[in-house]
């Protein structure tokens, strides 16, 4: 009988590293013996937000736009792996964290929570090294802090990927996310209590002149549980790409668009011998009429009488 226990992220990450270096022969290998955690009754039900279907699709299409983010600075279109959410306490999923990485911190204003954002330093370090015409291939410049140079790489990935993750649940449920703060050592990450339970989505960046970086966003279980019917659900609603703020402010600007607004009040005819005879104090005799037209940059949309009103000519309009 086949085992239904499923990778961690974790394993995931070194099996990859592992069928790319070549030390794992694809097609191979046998499922290890284990050993079963006990489970401990009364524990918060994990299966209240379901598959996180959802949220998969969420983090399919944030993995393919965040390659743009990337793009500029490898100088080329890098591939990124989407994981499978995976949901744990936050004291044990930290304890995988290395005592240098990088942790930025962002709320997230519908969701009434904060997500945390990790990039390991070596990327940020390979970024910096292709960006300025390196291969790409080298090692942490330091082991407790980043460079002013790495610090604004890291702060356009960061603002990148907000960004994109932003698109990325527009068609799903619309958040802002908002840049906070970046921690470099994980004891001082004010995130969450250790005992909640988050929701870890891992993305591997596979480099051809290194071994994979993985890319975390974390959300707080607590926070997605609000929209549980949303995240469960296979069926996805599909906006029909209409901004339509954009069409009101669009509406809005052209009904401040100035027109001449003309009536024609009479058009007299006269003959060419008596324009050439034409004097000063000379008067035009104009014919009697019922109504007038109104034209609006030249175009006769109205028709109109001529009157008076607080003893100036006015028209009324009247078809």
């Amino acid at each position: 009988m086949a085992s239904n226990r499923k990778l961690s992220n974790e394993e995931v990450s070194a099996l990859i590293e592992g069928l790319n270096n070549g030390d794992i022969a694809g097609g191979s290998g046998s499922l290890p013996e284990v050993e079963y955690k006990p489970f401990q009754l009364g524990n918060e039900d994990a299966s209240l937000l379901g598959d996180l279907h959802t949220l998969r699709l969420i983090n399919e299409r944030f993995g393919r736009q965040v390659r743009n983010v990337l793009l500029p600075m490898l100088r080329f279109q890098p591939r990124i792996t989407t994981l499978p959410p995976e949901s744990k306490r936050f004291e044990e999923h930290m304890r995988s964290v290395d005592a240098f990485t990088s942790q930025s911190i962002a709320k997230a204003d519908t969701l009434k929570s904060l997500i945390l954002i990790r990039i390991p330093p070596r990327l940020i370090s390979i970024l910096v090294n292709t960006f300025f015409g390196g291969k790409g291939d080298c090692n942490i410049t330091r082991q407790t802090e980043f460079t002013p140079t790495e610090e604004r790489i890291h702060q356009v990935i960061v603002e990148g990927a907000l960004r994109t993750l932003e698109d990325a649940w527009r068609e799903v449920y619309p958040v802002n996310f908002e840049y906070m703060n970046t921690e470099t050592n994980p004891a001082f990450t004010s995130f969450v209590e250790g005992q909640e339970n988050v929701v870890i989505n891992s993305f591997v960046v596979q480099l051809p002149f290194s071994k994979p970086a993985t890319i975390d966003i974390v959300y707080p279980r607590q926070g997605l549980k609000q929209i549980a019917t949303i995240l469960r659900s296979k069926i996805q609603h599909t906006s029909d790409g209409r901004d339509m703020q954009w069409a009101h402010r669009l509406r809005d600007a052209l009904l401040e668009v100035p027109l001449n607004f003309i009536p024609r009040i009479a058009e007299p005819a006269i003959k060419l011998g008596d324009l050439v005879n034409v004097y000063e104090g000379m008067v035009v005799e104009i014919p009697a009429f019922d109504s007038v037209k109104i034209y609006v940059e030249g175009e006769a949309l109205f028709d109109a009488t001529i009157g008076e009103r607080d003893g100036k000519i006015a028209v009324r309009i009247t078809g």
